[in-house]
């Protein structure tokens, strides 16, 4: 093999493999300590390479089924990046609430809304075991890498269910590289287990996107 691309594939590699031992790592410490994902990996999580070859927000938002004055909840926003997408599909007369447990997170995605002038957003403070909102409220629900780092995803589906309107959509997508990765048999074991129905799936192994109803 030519030494010059020898070189070059032991530099390439390097950070993958670099990757992978953090990823493992980072899955065991939280099997044995649940922690969310603090504010600071967001950076590290939400990337370029990741929105454009990935998940793309623009084709995650349109699997969603957001449509123009859409009531949405977004559990985990990050950096905001699909709940943008989703927000410019629902227009001005929609709102997508991004939830979070951790404050410093809605705070940094406040200060991006201010910046672009996004006024259908508002970040808010919010337990996903115990939702403030109303039964029957909510259009569509998704998530992005999240579900499978609250400990009791069952608990949260089910609370899910109750907020979504007859005829929504709870989404789902997830990534390989995501500490957390589960299966999606395993994601669907849970929505089953919350008494909902799986009406779209997408994607392949390494990052897939389902669709539930509660009907």
């Amino acid at each position: 093999m030519n030494t010059v691309l020898l070189i070059i594939l032991i530099i390439l590699g390097i950070p993958v493999l670099l990757l992978l031992n953090l990823i493992t790592v980072v899955k065991l410490v939280r099997k044995i300590y649940p922690f969310p994902i603090p504010q600071f990996m967001t950076e590290f999580i939400d990337n370029p390479v990741r929105r454009k070859y990935w998940q793309k927000p623009d084709q995650i938002a349109q699997r969603t089924g957001a449509f123009p004055g859409a009531v949405v909840v977004e559990v985990g926003p990050g950096k905001g990046s699909y709940t943008k997408a989703v927000a410019k599909r629902i227009g001005s007369e929609g709102i997508v609430y991004a939830i979070d447990i951790q404050q410093s997170i809605l705070d940094r995605l406040q200060e991006r809304l201010d910046k672009a002038e996004i006024k259908n957003i508002i970040p808010k403070l919010d337990d996903a075991y115990d939702l403030d909102f109303e039964n029957n409220s909510v259009d569509i629900i998704f998530a992005i890498t999240c579900l499978p780092e609250i400990p009791e995803p069952v608990k949260v589906l089910k609370e899910f269910r109750r907020i979504l309107k007859p005829g929504g959509t709870i989404s789902f997508c997830e990534l390989f590289l995501d500490p957390d990765y589960p299966f999606r048999r395993t994601e669907k074991k849970w929505a089953f287990e919350a008494g909902l129905v799986l009406k779209e799936e997408f994607g392949n192994w390494f990052s897939y996107q389902l669709n539930f109803s509660k009907e």
